[in-house]
């Protein structure tokens, strides 16, 4: 069969050759073949990758792991043809302990220096290309050359109640503390709040009262407020602190709460205190269980077994809940009176009590500083502070007629106050300086040597351990649910709830028994200038000649209440700005009145709309992340908000062949928008390329001068997109060189088409179809941003797409336009 049907087809084939055309005759012997078949077609040409999004230089730490993606998410290199890209990477010296995978760096170095990786693409069809930056290793700061750091916290104890300040003749006996504190500074003119959550508050968060809205005892710290405690352990100089706080919290958030806020260690109580120092609920990281150890004994053995299992520098946050109510009789062997303890004998002699309470928290805290070795006592920073003034039942009333706890007056807020120990070399010194509660934040962080945080209230006082500073502070401030108060070198302002204003001068007249406003000499001078201060503190600060220099891409760092001034030259009308900057749990809120911090109105042509004040608002997330592709700008959406309170909308409502080509233009895919940008176009913007929408909302078109910074230094936050990535002016470090952002678009070349609907002419800038994108162009990506210093932004840029060219995250619902 298989012969047979071999032949069959051979006999076939000749028969087909025999039939095949072509004239002329011939042997019959001679046979004809198939033409060959054509050539394959030669493979279209392979176009290589580009560099993209070039790496910036890293910085890491010796002795830390680290892992950085060079492809950077896939975003260092573009290929035309969409081919899969492999990577590889090379070193130009070795530093033990570095890897490479696929073009991620990651590792623990072991030797400092600097050395330069070069990361390389290969589409695998011939194309390459290559990206290189330089990854810097510092030295590792040691632990054993970092201070112990204690901050011990006593509840209630006003200067009156203090050894070191001689105010009473009725004094505690405090021979611990007051070693410590006569071998270091004494501080005279601490401020806290008249109460403790406030305090307490102010102190962990670094900001004042009306930033938390913790005014009042009870009150809850926002949750998504930064703690001192977490700042360390994020902070990369201060992440090898262990932290802790043991004693009372009194800040809310339930049972966890102290370890929801980031405290990695708590014991103590929870709320405002205890009902029986003998009887009483301990928390120990949320669990609760029933003490009847006296609290300062046990509070002292917390702490000592938790510094004893310490092998890092330590951070103990020591908040004693003594002397605070109730008066009671500690244990005899630890204070030298001779107490009753009877409930008559308490009520008699509160005062008696309350002292013996503070002399037991001092042996209690010898106990502890003896548990120490000498090694640990010498490399131990110990700052003592009171959280609020003495009570009123057992105050010395020869001290301060018109001050105790719960009062804005200087016995409720002027406590006591000593820095000793480790790194402090003003031995025996008495200092004046200004200090508030929120100093202690940034000074915290300065003396465990990481990098002062840029966003709150306070001022570190760190120098001052050193050397007496003239430059601290010119004001101090603080406030309650009652009111707010504010302080220079002489005279102290008093504002009450109700709005009424008592002035003192605290030189002449340290006890506030005379109130200058009601007298008949002129202090309106003193007075003006002290609201105006307070006026800018809490919160309605003066934005008009701000300079926006700020690089923290976290919107909760620009939490305030702000004003601007500004004129509208074309109509010679004042107005006036407000802009509010809220934060909660993972965004941040930013409202205004659409007036800016600057005069407008001012080019050869006027507004086509009024100026109005047009309350906006848009909610931007702290955590922006980039989207799986690129979202275009749209019509129907304000790309951005700016820090002060003015939006951005970079589009116009008009295209060639709609309308009368200046509204209507509402499809975002209608071809041929103009630029309102391009001069000849006329569209009627000021010198900050912004005008009037019909509403009188005043927005930005394009790159407003008012935010180009200084080109000495990188430029800091201006706004946020509505993806909520940062918008940065247009300043950045090139590798050590402060220079200009360049935008990655350029004019595209040729003629437009010129067909039905098409404007024809050449490509000028007249429509944002005349631009195209074409990458490494710039510095910038196709959404005009690029990452610095690890920090995805945008970049304002002199040409085209000026700000925000797209989204590289998703748009938050709050910019869509109504």
């Amino acid at each position: 069969m298989t012969k047979l049907s071999a032949s069959l087809l051979l006999g076939t084939a000749l028969i087909l050759a025999a039939c095949g055309g072509g004239g002329g005759g011939g042997s019959s012997s001679s046979t004809s073949t198939l033409p060959p078949p054509p050539p394959p077609p030669p493979p279209p040409a392979n176009t290589a990758p580009v560099v993209a999004n070039a790496n910036d230089n890293q910085t890491i730490t010796s002795g830390t792991r680290f892992e950085y993606d060079a492809t950077q998410n896939g975003s260092t290199f573009s290929d035309a043809d969409g081919d899969t890209l492999s990577y590889s990477a090379t070193f130009s010296a070795q530093n033990s302990g570095i890897t490479e995978n696929n073009g991620v760096i990651s590792g623990t170095p072991s030797q400092t220096g600097t050395f330069t990786v070069t990361i390389t693409a290969d589409d695998g069809n011939g194309g390459q290309v290559a990206d290189s930056f330089d990854i810097t290793v510092n030295a590792q700061t040691t632990s054993s050359s970092k201070p112990n750091i204690l901050f011990i916290i006593t509840d209630d104890q006003g200067k009156d109640a203090s050894a070191e300040y001689s105010l009473s003749a009725d004094l505690p006996n405090t021979p611990n503390f007051s070693a410590l504190a006569n071998d270091g500074i004494i501080f005279d003119n601490l401020w806290v709040s008249p109460t403790c959550s406030p305090t307490r508050a102010a102190l962990i968060s670094g900001k004042y009262g009306h930033q938390t809205n913790v005014l009042s005892p009870g009150d809850t710290l926002p949750v998504g407020d930064t703690i001192l405690q977490s700042f360390m352990k994020d902070n990369t100089a201060t992440s090898d602190y262990e932290s802790a706080m043991i004693g009372k919290w009194h800040l809310g958030g339930g049972r966890t709460g102290p370890n929801d806020y980031g405290l990695d260690h708590f014991a103590g109580i929870l709320g405002g205190g205890v009902s029986d120092y003998y009887n009483w609920m301990l928390n120990v990281n949320g669990r609760n269980s029933n003490s009847t150890n006296y609290v300062t004994s046990e509070l002292t053995d917390q702490a000592i077994d938790w510094v004893s299992a310490q092998t890092q520098p330590w951070f103990l946050w020591l908040s004693y809940n003594a002397p605070h109510t109730p008066f009671h009789a500690p244990p005899e062997a630890l204070h030298p009176r001779t107490l009753p303890g009877t409930q008559a004998d308490i009520n008699a002699n509160q005062r008696d009590y309350y002292l013996a309470a503070i002399e037991a928290m001092d042996t209690e805290f010898g106990r502890f500083w003896d548990s120490l070795s000498a090694a640990e006592q010498e490399n131990t920073l110990v700052i003592y502070i009171g959280d609020n003034g003495t009570p009123r039942q057992v105050k010395d009333q020869s001290v301060a007629q018109n001050g105790n706890k719960s009062t804005l007056f200087q016995g409720g807020v002027n406590t006591p106050m000593f820095v000793s120990g480790a790194g402090v070399t003003r031995s025996g010194a008495r200092d004046n300086t200004l200090i508030t509660h929120t100093d202690f934040f940034p000074t915290i962080v300065e003396l465990a040597g990481g990098n002062l945080p840029n966003y709150q209230d306070g001022r570190s006082f760190a120098d001052i351990l050193t050397s007496p500073s003239t430059s601290h502070r010119d004001y101090s401030y603080t406030n309650s649910a009652d009111g707010w108060t504010i302080r220079n070198s002489t005279h102290k302002l008093i504002e009450s709830s109700n709005g009424d204003q008592d002035l003192y001068d605290l030189i002449s007249d340290p006890a506030e028994s005379n109130e200058l406003l009601s007298g008949t000499s002129d202090n309106s001078a003193i007075r003006t200038e002290l609201n105006d201060e307070a006026n800018n503190i809490r919160g309605t600060q003066n934005i008009t000649a701000m300079k926006f220099s700020n690089l923290s891409a976290d919107c909760a760092d620009y939490v305030g209440q702000y004003r601007s001034v500004a004129t509208d030259n074309g109509r010679n009308v004042d107005f006036t700005g407000n802009v509010s900057i809220t934060s909660t749990t993972g965004q941040c809120q930013l409202s205004s009145n659409s007036i800016p911090n600057h005069d407008f109105n001012d080019g050869e042509r006027g507004f086509p709309n009024n100026v109005g004040e047009v309350t906006e608002s848009f909610t931007v997330t702290m955590s922006p992340s980039p989207a799986s592709a690129p979202t275009p700008l749209t019509i129907d959406r304000d790309n951005a908000i700016l820090l002060n309170g003015v939006k951005v909308d970079t589009l116009a409502a008009a295209c060639f062949g709609v309308g009368n080509e200046r509204t209507g233009c509402n499809d975002p895919d209608q071809p041929w928008r103009f630029d309102p940008m391009h001069g000849p176009n006329g569209f009627n913007v000021d010198s900050n390329n912004a005008h009037a929408q019909p509403d009188g909302a005043y927005h930005y078109h394009g790159p407003p001068p008012i935010f180009n910074g200084d080109s000495g230094t990188p430029s800091g936050v201006i706004g946020f997109a509505a993806d909520g990535y940062p918008i940065f002016g247009p300043y950045f470090d090139a590798n050590g060189v402060i220079r200009k952002a360049n935008a990655s678009y350029r004019l595209k070349s040729g003629n437009r088409p010129s067909g039905a609907g098409d404007p024809g002419g050449s490509y000028d800038g007249t429509f944002r179809d005349d631009y195209e994108y074409v990458a490494g162009q710039g510095d910038l990506d196709e959404c005009n941003g690029m990452t610095v210093n690890g920090q995805y932004g945008y970049y304002v840029t002199e040409a085209f797409p000026y700000l925000v060219g797209c989204f590289m995250g998703t748009p938050d619902p709050s910019f869509n336009k109504r």
